[in-house]
């Protein structure tokens, strides 16, 4: 009789815990990549009362036990994807798929869902608990680090440097129709090593030679000494209207402006002299000025980078990317983070997309799975078997009151 009370109490206690478990999720409902918990229970070990032994009718009885009530053998989590919710704020991030983001409060190393990310007043990318987000360091070729952390951090007042112009493209048709004498001029801007813009015009000219052309590519602008020197030359092209001569124009710039002997080439393979209008034109040139930060982006590789009022852009860090082979192993520390331990075994760290197959999705942040119509759902089978042990104990109760109503 008095099993029956104390395996009752177990039964209590086990629900006890299911509803601590399904209260709090419903508490994280809106917290941020939070992953639900669910309760496991398990029977006690039970007592043997009869062994197995021989009737003497020959037929065997089995062994018999009696239990000890329930107990909580685990509380998982359930890392399910939970919804990407849209905030458009830059720094926000969700990890679509497996993984964890990297952090570092300068003492551990640990892992995180949320993606609550911003920058601090010394360009940290930080957790919303000041915590900082690690990364592999990019080189200026675009070459990932990846063999130690860092901060990922931005200086948002460093400058782009200038590139000094190196090569122009200049593609489209020059007129087979055109009277002798009739010139033909483009223009664009080129780069000197300081980043200052050159005006320069290349003008085209129709000789009395069939299928030849005088070129001229000079300085259009008030300095002296010119930032380069004039370059005169003649291009012909074949009866099919094919370019037979497609070496570059090569101006030579001046050693004030540029290292002595530099040139840039105006290279004219894609011109044509074919009947018709007039197309040609400076396609790119390689050069450009000094950039200053207007902005940043982080695409879905993690990589974070830089835009410069140049055009340029500059990867500066790739977000350093975890995968545990157990995750329900993993330590929680709270503030949507966790610890590593041996039950969770050895981390895998690398780069979304390539060693860790997940990706980075700016923008969004990943919201927590759990479902309230489960829960309640849980919440009253919780409920009714806690009743029903505490049931349990009443009856029980009731039983021993009748055997001590015997002595009466």
């Amino acid at each position: 009789m008095i099993r029956s009370l104390r395996t009752a109490v177990t039964g209590l206690k086990s629900h006890q815990i299911r509803m601590d478990v399904v209260g709090n999720n419903i508490a994280n409902v809106n917290s941020i990549g939070f992953k639900r918990g669910r309760t496991a229970f398990s029977e006690v070990l039970g007592q043997k009362l009869f062994s197995a032994n021989r009737a003497s009718g020959g037929q065997s009885i089995n062994s018999s036990f009696i239990g000890f009530g329930v107990g909580v053998a685990a509380i998982d989590q359930n890392w399910n994807q939970g919804a990407l919710e849209n905030t458009n704020i830059a720094t926000d991030m969700a990890l679509n798929g497996d993984g964890f983001f990297v952090v570092n409060n300068g003492s551990r190393t640990m892992l995180t869902r949320a993606g609550n990310f911003a920058f601090d007043d010394q360009g940290r990318l930080v957790t919303s608990a000041g915590v900082n987000v690690q990364g592999y360091a990019v080189d200026s070729d675009g070459n990932v680090d990846t063999s130690a952390f860092r901060d990922v951090t931005i200086d948002f007042a460093v400058q782009a440097p200038p590139r000094v112009t190196e090569n122009v493209t200049v593609a489209g048709n020059l007129p087979s129709d055109t009277p002798e004498g009739e010139t033909v001029d483009i223009s664009t801007v080129i780069y000197d090593e300081q980043g200052r813009a050159h005006s320069v015009i290349v003008s085209f000219t129709k000789t009395a030679n069939a299928n030849e052309w005088d070129y001229e590519a000079k300085y259009n602008g008030d300095l002296s000494p010119a930032p380069f020197a004039t370059e005169t030359g003649t291009i012909t092209f074949e009866v099919d209207g094919t370019l037979s001569s497609p070496a570059p124009i090569e101006p030579t710039y001046d050693t004030n402006y540029v290292t002595s002997g530099s040139t840039f080439a105006i290279a004219l393979d894609g011109v044509t002299q074919y009947s018709g209008s007039t197309t040609i034109g400076v396609q790119d040139q390689d050069g450009f000025g000094r950039g200053q930060v207007i902005g940043y982006y982080i695409d879905s590789d993690g990589m974070v980078a830089l835009n410069f009022s140049n055009g340029e852009q500059q990867a500066l860090y790739q977000l350093a990317i975890a995968s545990v082979n157990n995750p329900n192993g993993l330590e929680n520390l709270g503030e949507n983070f966790y610890g590593l331990t041996s039950e969770s075994g050895d981390p895998i760290y690398g780069r979304a997309g390539q060693e860790i197959q997940t990706s980075v999705v700016e923008g969004f942040l990943e919201m927590s799975n759990v479902d309230l119509a489960t829960e309640f759902t849980d919440m009253i089978v919780a409920q009714r078997g806690y009743q029903a042990s505490a049931r349990v104990i009443t009856t029980s109760d009731e039983l021993l009151q009748e055997t001590v109503n015997l002595k009466r």
